[in-house]
């Protein structure tokens, strides 16, 4: 795994994020803060200590083609279903050397584990990923 543990600040919140396998689906209704941790991620980025992730999402073109550049990387995409086809399933179930974030609902075509599926939880302006129930 790129990052077994992915932990920041973002006033007045603090984000800890823990991942337990390869593939991490972030679930969850509209307005849980998918989209707001994703452009975080987008700075985020940018530091040494993260530099490994990499970004898709509704403005990305060509997804399928620029994925295919990614090894060793911490690949996020959000709105995944609907921008995930089944070539790029067939991708992220095949190269093992990316570990995956992706903001999505529908698991059909991935090789996932019960370890998989993931919510953002926030409490006392902690926000962490916790296995959904």
């Amino acid at each position: 795994m790129i990052y077994k543990n992915i932990a920041f600040q973002a006033a007045p919140f603090f984000y800890n994020l823990s991942f337990d396998d390869r593939i991490t689906l972030v679930g969850g209704d509209s307005g849980t803060g998918k989209t707001v941790l994703y452009e975080i991620l987008e700075d985020l980025k940018l530091t040494d200590e993260y530099h490994a992730i990499k970004l898709f999402n509704y403005k990305s073109e060509n997804i399928l083609e620029d994925l295919k550049k990614c090894r060793n990387s911490f690949v996020v995409i959000d709105n995944a279903d609907i921008l995930i086809t089944n070539d790029i399933r067939k991708f992220i179930n095949f190269e093992f050397s990316n570990q995956y974030m992706l903001f999505l609902r529908n698991c059909d075509g991935l090789n996932v584990s019960d370890k998989s599926f993931k919510v953002l939880k926030l409490k006392d302006n902690k926000i962490t990923l916790e296995e959904e129930v």
